[in-house]
């Protein structure tokens, strides 16, 4: 019998550090929360969900979030009221700060969050307190803001993603999410606003203190003291509330929509591709290369070349990022004359200093780039976040794209918060659409962790020994990560995206470990010369010309499924995103071929990618069961679905 040599959680979601938390299912009158490491999440009035999380948070003046070490933890839970105390240390480089939380849930449906916190250094930080979420669903509901100055107000959450505060200075706000529920928030002990967090694919509005248009960073002195409290009210509900539980269904439409252009990043990790890594890698159908050249370093004429030959060896059309400064005469001029030769799919033109190219240099640069490359699509907007596009909307004259990167991880970074963030990415395409109704959408590329923070006020600290560089994610290398970049496929391509770039080919950041890895890591365990389970799910998804059916899970925060033509062949893929069992229900006599992936098979698969393939599959039912994060690879040739065969002419 085979043991593996990888540990479970490994196989699961990388490592130790990204293990479940443990949970406390709360009740406070008729409000029911679950409670998890100091935040209360998901607190619902029947089936309605009333607010997301609320939490405290300390943050630095690069704006990164200290994390938490609780300590003293005590859980009271009743029948239908609770009481939590726990404390709560915030050490990093020059911050420390110690702080004591008591939340209270009572019967009548209050809940009431107090903080009192002391700092024990001198440091400076951005925020320091509160921040309540929203669920995206409350988006067009009407809100009423009472103000600091006693003035009211009356506003909506924003549909489209807005770039801006839909609501400052707050001192009460009150809502009805539904019909016959109306809550309300009041706040003490700073001064709140109102952001729209989907701008970073956030599934949620977010309610916190310290309003952005005032300075930042505050430096803190040692022995000040903070002291908050934010009240929760439930002011009106029904008397009989439904908690209905549907079955998981995963179903498809008989439509088809054209599949995306889809790329893959070349590695920032690995200098020159291994043979063995080369073949691997031709034998996933990706639609382009993005390389990254940044015209004012020294060294871009090498990594330049060496990423058109890999283009050439792999067979990839190549995206082109270029950097450049604003003085550029010189650098593009030398650009033009290096690459003229080379076959460029697609040019993004991003500016040195500045978060979203300027009219200035697009109107310098677009006449030459056109000139030189008649054949390439030339577009433009950030390399980081939507909300830098979205508030700073370039005019798409001339321009044949714009684009915008996407991570998960900018607020919160535990599984279930990644989870969230999936049907947010679509919410970023469709709010693009919205403001440039008129030029395709690109995002490019996705990755699970910020590639660098475009908004830090100071330098960013040093990579520690013996740590992870901050853009690298354990996950990368897991079963969770898999399914979810199967969420993100799924929300992006039924978005209407024209292309979209995935992650790095090699590396911690990639989608194969690479031969050149020297060992195994307990920092990024992965095992050289492995693939990782997401570079199954591409191999799978990108076989000859394929269309995707738009598809739809009953609960996409337990499974997230994919349904497409690759040929004459109707495939999906459905991975369980949780740790619990599940069984998901197909639509009827779809297919009749299913491959799972799980913790049994893992390094099978991953070790001989091939012979995982190729191995037969096993005959599928109408009910399929997904163990803990398995992804289930599913088939069904022409001839076994003839009522979707009219899709197929139309291809």
């Amino acid at each position: 019998m085979h043991h593996p040599s990888l540990s479970q959680e490994t196989m699961y979601y990388g490592d130790t550090t990204h293990r479940p938390p443990a949970t406390a299912e709360l009740m406070a009158g008729k409000f029911q929360c679950q409670y998890e490491e100091g935040n209360l999440r998901y607190i619902k009035v029947g089936n309605t969900e009333i607010i997301r999380m609320i939490y405290s948070a300390v943050r630095d003046h690069n704006w990164d979030t200290i994390p938490p070490e609780i300590s003293q933890e005590e859980v009271l839970n009743y029948d239908n009221y609770f009481a939590v105390n726990y404390s709560c240390r915030y050490q990093k480089g020059e911050v420390d700060f110690l702080a004591h939380y008591h939340i209270q849930g009572e019967t009548d449906g209050s809940i009431r969050f107090t903080m009192d916190g002391e700092a024990l250094s001198t440091f400076q930080r951005n925020r320091i307190g509160f921040c309540v979420l929203h669920p995206a669903s409350v988006a067009g509901i009407t809100c009423q803001i009472e103000h600091i100055d006693d003035s009211q107000s009356e506003d909506k959450f924003p549909a489209y993603i807005s770039p801006h505060q839909p609501f400052r200075n707050i001192r009460r706000m009150q809502w009805s999410p539904t019909e016959g529920i109306v809550a309300s928030l009041e706040f003490t002990g700073d001064v709140f606003e109102t952001e729209d967090q989907r701008n970073w694919t956030d599934d949620s509005f977010k309610t916190y203190c310290t309003p952005l248009d005032l300075p930042f960073p505050v430096t803190v002195q040692k022995g000040e003291k903070i002291h908050q409290e934010v009240v929760l009210r439930l002011e009106q509900a029904p008397a009989n509330l439904s908690f209905d539980k549907k079955p998981l269904r995963f179903t498809m439409s008989e439509d088809t929509i054209p599949l995306p252009a889809i790329g893959i990043g070349r590695s920032t990790e690995i200098g020159e591709l291994a043979t063995q890594d080369i073949h691997l890698l031709q034998s996933v159908s990706f639609a382009h290369y993005r390389v990254d050249v940044h015209l004012y370093k020294p060294d871009w004429q090498k990594v330049w070349l060496q990423a058109v030959s890999e283009a050439n060896t792999l067979g990839w059309s190549l995206e082109v990022a270029i950097h450049v400064a604003l003085d550029n005469s010189k650098q593009i001029s030398d650009f033009v004359d290096l690459a003229s030769t080379a076959t460029i799919k697609t040019i993004l033109i991003f500016e040195q200093s500045s978060k979203v190219a300027s009219r200035k240099l697009l109107d310098q640069l677009l006449p030459t780039l056109q000139l030189h490359f008649p054949d390439a699509k030339i577009g433009s907007g950030t390399d980081h976040f939507f909300a830098e596009l979205n508030r700073n909307r370039l005019s798409s004259n001339n321009l044949d794209f714009l684009s915008y990167s996407i991570n998960p991880q900018v607020h919160h970074f535990d599984n279930q918060s990644l989870v969230e963030t999936l049907q947010a990415q679509s919410y970023t395409v469709e709010s693009a659409k919205q403001f440039a109704p008129n030029i395709p959408i690109n995002v490019s590329p996705v990755t699970l962790k910020m590639r660098r923070n475009p908004n830090a006020t100071g330098v960013t600290a040093p990579i520690v020994p013996d740590a992870l560089p901050p853009s690298v994610d354990t996950r990368q290398l897991s079963l969770f990560g898999a399914g979810w970049a199967v969420g993100s496929l799924r929300n992006l391509i039924q978005s209407g995206v024209k292309a979209v770039t995935y992650f790095e080919t090699v590396g911690r950041k990639g989608v194969l470990a690479g031969s050149q890895m020297t060992s195994s890591s307990t920092l990024f365990p992965a095992q050289p010369g492995a693939v990782y389970p997401v570079y199954l799910v591409f191999r799978f998804l990108l076989g000859s010309e394929g269309s995707v059916l738009p598809a739809t899970v009953s609960d996409p925060w337990q499974v997230e499924g994919l349904a497409f033509w690759v040929g004459n062949e109707l495939r999906a893929i459905l991975a369980n995103l949780q740790p619990n069992p599940v069984q998901v229900e197909l639509p009827n006599d779809s297919f009749n071929q299913m491959k799972l992936l799980d913790e049994t098979n893992f390094e099978a698969a991953t070790q001989q990618p091939e012979e995982f393939l190729a191995d037969d599959y096993k005959k599928c039912s109408d009910i399929v069961s997904l163990p803990p994060y398995a992804l289930v690879f599913l088939t069904s040739i022409k001839a076994d679905v003839t009522h979707y065969s009219s899709n197929l002419d139309d291809k």
